[in-house]
């Protein structure tokens, strides 16, 4: 089961102040709102994105008697969601859960090989000789496996589970996470960034949130320095993507390291017009009403576990 860990900042945080003030309450209740927002999101919004999610569901999912329209208004404006050319989305909300949603995933594709093992064993052995579930051949007669102590020994397939599990749990740290002997090439990234990326913010230091977001791409992408590069080529010759668009909103490099952005760049839906790609109108459509005040800072008030 996941749970958030609530930072004792999160409670003084300008950004969670602002979004009270807005909506005329103090910041405990606010503070309540934020943290059944989040919640509800770990299983409905896992990536973050909001798109397609109206503004009711949004006040009903954080608990919100009041105008949903306000609620999601208060939360924009203070920061607190942001708005992106496909919709609104969590700030930062890859960075606190990429870490559970990448274990999640893990997880399944360890449970799917387990089965697949023990299809295969159990498809090897003669029909005579499998055992039950009691771990005794359907006769019902105990074989040589049986201990002194009266428990029967793993069979094959239950040995071959739990190497396995101890074989993934061994050699797969989380992805994203700094490893003794990380091969995510941090430096290669970044001075392709600054080397393609003319138009786009310099980086005056590359955070630990930064160099998970690497690392997921890194390994999403099957170490292919060549992705990168594409990624950089088309960000830089994307005018919607650099301030050309109705709001002047620009993207930045730690907005294409979110997986979906990235994908969505490397897929042509920020090619120009004139090289087949998605209007600037259609873009213009997926704008909300408010943008964040202040600084895009990061807000340090939670972090995601998942033990």
């Amino acid at each position: 089961m996941a749970w958030i860990q609530v930072h004792q900042q999160l409670k003084d945080h300008r950004k969670l102040l602002t979004a009270a003030d807005e909506l005329g309450i103090e910041p405990p209740h606010m503070l309540g709102l934020l943290i059944s927002f989040w919640l509800w999101a770990l299983d409905n919004a896992p990536s973050g994105s909001l798109n397609g999610i109206g503004n009711r569901m949004m006040a009903r999912a954080a608990q919100w008697s009041g105008d949903p329209d306000a609620f999601v208004d208060a939360l924009t404006f203070s920061g607190l969601l942001k708005s992106t050319p496909d919709g609104l989305e969590i700030h930062d909300w890859y960075e606190y859960t990429g870490k559970l949603l990448d274990r999640r995933e893990s997880e399944k594709n360890r449970a799917r090989r387990r089965r697949a093992a023990a299809a295969a064993s159990s498809a090897g052995q003669p029909q005579d000789v499998r055992s039950t579930s009691a771990g005794r051949p359907p006769d019902g007669t105990q074989d040589d496996r049986q201990t002194s102590c009266g428990r029967v020994e793993k069979s094959r397939v239950e040995q071959s589970r739990a190497d396995k599990s101890i074989e993934d749990t061994s050699s797969s740290a989380p992805e994203g996470a700094p490893a003794a002997a990380d091969p995510t090439p941090y430096k290669a990234i970044v001075e392709l960034y600054h080397e393609i990326c003319k138009s786009y913010p310099s980086l005056r230091n590359v955070s630990e949130n930064r160099k998970k977001a690497i690392a997921a791409r890194w390994k999403e992408y099957r170490h292919d320095l060549d992705i990168f590069r594409e990624l950089f080529t088309l960000a830089e010759a994307s005018p919607f993507l650099k301030g050309k668009n109705p709001r002047n909103w620009a993207a930045d490099f730690n907005w294409l390291m979110n997986s979906e952005n990235m994908a969505k760049v490397l897929e042509g839906n920020y090619n120009d017009e004139q090289k087949g790609g998605q209007s600037h109108g259609e873009h213009r459509g997926n704008y909300e009403r408010h943008e964040s005040a202040g600084s895009e800072t990061s807000l340090s008030g939670f972090r995601m576990a998942g033990d």
